[in-house]
């Protein structure tokens, strides 16, 4: 029979579990989420606390709790728990910061206490596993019943701390309502970026701007294809330590806004940039970023977008946020990155023959199909090769040098450009350009 003691810490976890994940219904009766450990484990708790037995061909715990594992959740049930529960402080306005202090606050000592109810409670119902649960429960899902609770307030404060997801991770998907951590190898020091001074020292000034919590004002980003756009974004957001990348689907421009904003405002202590990568603004339908950057509504302090295409955005999205457009790349700004370039090797700025003939050899190599386009990233791929050629730099040099020194062909950049704006903008576009241009010559 069981003693009163362990029937009033298994309704003191019922009644920490509902603090933390039940909500009120129409009719007032807590409900339990949708999370399917959650639900499982409430009836669970439930049960043990009224004292009733398994309900006759009800799944046993094994299952629901195997099913979880097998769907993908996180590598323990414990630690899906502890997790849980992370954001249930949060949900509370209850920071890190604030949850791992030397003397916390009241809410954040109530809610420990109420944790550790809680824990102790699921501590408790291992004992009700009989020996045909636990020879069909996976040992992750076992350990939710078996994993030591936290003897201080403390030492709970510091286990829960170690589940904030945005300190582990830097950068993260949006996906389906969730934020997954995720890996971005396409980033590079700074430093390896050449040529573009001004886009450059654009980027350089919002985002430490931001870092700095002076401005959130958005971010936005066009040029043609392959210029860096985004490179350049994805490299200064890690370059600064307190900003987290999220980079959300394209979807969530237009539906969702809440969704994904509304998680990061709750955590002011990191700074996020929202990122949507090479959208079509000619497609897009802007109600919900107009409504919640700069119009009913506005942004999180602690929330800045990015936002890049390869086409112009409408006049009223420019008028929202901070345009950077690249100048087109031409044999001008070719010559300025391979400059930038040399700078990194001692050349001095006065190697004009040098520059010259490195950027000629360039789009020699293009006209040979080494490359599918004249752009930054190409070029940087042909600069990569060329400083690892060690017998190519010497020829490179001993040619600048000669009596004749080869220029990149102007005519090809200018043909390039043209038929990759008439592809992307149409001939419309072009014959504008062109009138532009004779109109500058008058």
């Amino acid at each position: 029979m069981r003693d009163s003691g362990t029937a009033d810490r298994l309704r003191a976890g019922v009644d920490a579990f509902d603090l933390f994940f039940s909500r009120p219904d129409a009719a007032g009766k807590m409900v339990p989420p949708e999370e399917i450990v959650l639900r499982r484990l409430r009836g669970l708790l439930g049960r043990l606390a009224a004292g009733q037995e398994r309900i006759p061909g009800e799944a046993a715990p094994s299952d629901y709790f195997n099913a979880l594992l097998r769907e993908g959740g996180a590598p323990s049930l414990d630690a899906r728990l502890r997790a849980l529960l992370f954001e249930a402080f949060i949900e509370h306005r209850v920071l890190p910061g604030e949850l791992t202090a030397e003397t916390p606050g009241p809410t954040a000592s109530f809610l420990l206490e109420k944790a550790a109810d809680l824990l102790r409670a699921v501590a408790l119902a291992a004992p009700s596993l009989d020996a045909a649960d636990r020879a069909r429960t996976l040992p992750a899902a076992l350990e939710l019943f078996t994993a030591p609770v936290p003897d201080s307030p403390g030492e709970l404060a510091a286990l829960l701390a170690e589940c904030d997801r945005f300190r582990r991770h830097r950068v993260f998907r949006f996906i389906g309502g969730k934020f997954l951590p995720a890996e971005v190898d396409s980033a590079k020091p700074l430093d390896r970026f050449f040529g573009y001074p001004g886009v450059r020292s654009a980027f350089r000034d919002h985002f430490r701007k931001f870092a700095a919590g002076k401005t959130n004002l958005p971010l936005l980003v066009n040029s043609l294809p392959g210029h860096g756009k985004t490179s350049l974004t994805v490299s200064h957001v890690l370059a600064e330590p307190g900003l987290v990348l999220i980079l959300p689907e394209p979807e969530a421009l237009e539906r969702g806004w809440c969704d994904l904003v509304e998680p990061l405002a709750a955590r002011p202590d990191h700074r996020f940039v929202l990122f949507f990568d090479d959208i079509d603004p000619r497609h897009t339908d802007w109600y919900q970023f107009r409504t919640n950057v700069g119009g009913a509504f506005s942004l999180p302090e602690n929330v800045m977008p990015v936002l890049s295409a390869n086409y112009e955005f409408p006049a009223n999205i420019l008028s929202r946020g901070r345009k950077v457009s690249f100048p087109v790349f031409d044999e001008v700004r070719c010559m300025e990155m391979v400059e930038d370039f040399l700078s990194g090797f001692g050349v001095k700025r006065t190697a004009k023959n040098l520059i010259s003939i490195i950027s000629a050899d360039y789009t020699e190599e293009f006209s040979q199909k080494k490359f599918t386009e004249l752009s930054p990233r190409s070029l940087i791929r042909y600069l990569s090769g060329y400083e690892h050629d060690q017998i190519k730099r010497k020829t490179m040099v001993e040619l600048s040098f000669g009596p004749m020194i080869t220029r990149p062909d102007a005519e090809l950049f200018y043909e390039f450009n043209i038929e990759l704006m008439r592809s992307l903008y149409g001939e419309e576009y072009i014959q504008k350009l062109l009138k532009e241009r004779l109109k500058a010559l008058e």
